[in-house]
């Protein structure tokens, strides 16, 4: 209960504040916690949000080890339950994406795709296609900021969609 106390009141601190102003006693008053608990846990601030980011990462369906990116039924199901996730926690993931929160939650959330929703293109020769797989993770995580900013004006089941399709012609 104190960590999820404290989560709390750092994104709460995190909507007007950067992250490297928020000062733990602030954040133990918010919290309404001591500071000797608060380092139970945490060594600093930013401690505390990479487990923020973290726990959001675990929350995400992970597809299968070997995916078939001709498997479109399975890829376009699984994608389109991380982006329920997405909306589902839609104001802390636009509190993560924030300047104030700084950039390594995207990078993080890149890497995550990288690593187990975009497969690699058939023929991989190795350094163009790498970059194909970054170019789709980085417009995924950029169209998945864009419509949680627009308070999710079209379904998760269509985003996925548009992102496979878009996915298919950059990976072909």
């Amino acid at each position: 209960m104190t960590r999820r106390l404290l989560k709390e009141a750092l994104l709460e601190l995190l909507e007007d504040t950067e992250l490297a102003r928020i000062s733990v006693t602030v954040l133990c008053q918010k919290a309404d916690v001591h500071r000797s608990t608060f380092y139970q846990y945490y060594t600093d601030p930013s401690a505390l949000l990479q487990e923020i980011e973290t726990d959001f990462l675990r929350m995400i369906p992970v597809p299968p080890e070997v995916l078939d990116p001709n498997n479109q039924k399975r890829l376009l199901s699984t994608t389109a339950a991380f982006f329920d996730i997405v909306r589902e926690h839609r104001k802390s993931i636009r509190i993560l994406f924030s300047k104030t929160a700084g950039n390594d939650f995207a990078a993080r959330l890149v890497a995550f795709l990288c690593d187990g929703y975009i497969p690699f293109p058939e023929g991989d020769d190795g350094m163009s296609d790498h970059f194909k797989r970054l170019y789709v993770a980085n417009g995924t995580v950029g169209m998945m900021r864009e419509w949680i900013s627009a308070d999710c004006p079209i379904d998760s089941q269509q985003l996925a969609g548009m992102m496979y399709s878009f996915s298919r012609k950059v990976l072909s």
